[in-house]
């Protein structure tokens, strides 16, 4: 645990070089990433934690939402510099975490906890803001969309992880984890040139929180020239949005199960070790049976043959 403050110098050295700093979309590398450091300095100074970092990052989220939900133009300006603030505070958390010798799985979970949360008001909000503004309810229906779809799109990751765990706590037998197996921190994949993902790769691109915050900054910007054409975009934004969003979402679902990808991902993880009883006796590997439970090779002989 570092328990100096750091200087300036000592953080761009730490966080600004090597391959790690390549890593993550165009505003964290280019913006946020660069720009944190004078938060992270501040924070250290000041004697908060990681944890105090995002909790901070949280209400400056939730406090842009209620201002997207205000329906006006200067909410809307706050809404959006709200939400940047708080993407900005998600770069300090974890600088401020590594600094100090904090990083864990603890602070993982209330980092993404925090996304969700904000993912979802953000996405709901901005359907409610157009709501207040034009007497139509239909735009906060809208707005639940659009944060079903933001939010399903966002709890693959983490469904999918959840769902490793169930046959891993039911299992008797033994796994080695693989590191890395599944997939390592990389640069950001670019635009694909042929196929399909022609046409889905900026589909999913521009649901992704970062395409979000620098559209919502572009309307805010639109908003100070002319007012009339920040609402209809704003209109066109949410409306498109609610019929892209959950389609994208359903389609992820459905192809990751068509695929089994899941399966798949799970078995480049864990691999299933021999099992030895307490007597030193082989008794065989775990396997997943088809009611996602693990089993041994004598469970399995048992079965076949009782």
């Amino acid at each position: 645990m570092t328990c100096s403050p750091p200087s300036l110098a000592e953080l761009r050295d730490r966080e600004l070089q090597g391959q790690d700093a390549q890593i993550g979309n165009i505003l964290a590398r280019r913006f946020a990433r660069p720009t944190a450091i004078y938060g992270t300095w501040l924070a250290v100074r000041l004697g908060l934690s990681a944890h105090h970092v995002t909790v901070a990052s949280l209400l400056a989220a939730l406090a842009g939402a209620v201002g997207l939900a205000w329906g006006t133009l200067l909410g809307f300006l706050a809404g959006a510099v709200l939400g940047l603030l708080a993407f900005w505070l998600d770069r300090v958390d974890g600088q401020v975490a590594r600094w100090r010798g904090s990083a864990g799985i603890n602070g993982v979970y209330l980092d993404y906890m925090m996304h969700h949360a904000a993912t979802m008001a953000q996405g709901f909000a901005l359907g409610f803001g157009l709501a207040a503004r034009t007497g139509t309810l239909g735009w906060a229906a809208a707005g639940a969309l659009v944060s079903a779809g933001w939010m399903f799109l966002s709890l693959q990751n983490d469904c999918r992880y959840k769902a490793f765990f169930q046959p891993l706590k039911r299992s008797s037998g033994a796994f080695r984890v693989i590191g890395g197996a599944g997939g390592r921190p990389s640069p950001p994949a670019p635009w694909p040139r042929r196929g399909i993902g022609m046409l889905t790769w900026p589909a999913y691109k521009i649901c992704e929180p970062h395409v979000v915050l620098i559209t919502l900054l572009g309307l805010a910007i639109v908003a100070g020239v002319e007012p009339i054409v920040w609402e209809w975009g704003w209109k066109a934004y949410v409306g498109g949005m609610a019929v892209l969003a959950p389609v994208l979402a359903t389609a992820r679902v459905a192809r990751a199960v068509r695929k089994g990808a899941v399966e798949e991902e799970f078995a480049r993880w864990f691999r299933a070790e021999r099992v030895e009883s307490h007597r030193g006796d082989v008794i065989g590997r775990p396997h997943l049976t088809g009611h996602g439970r693990s089993a041994t090779m004598e469970d399995r002989v048992n079965s076949e043959h009782g």
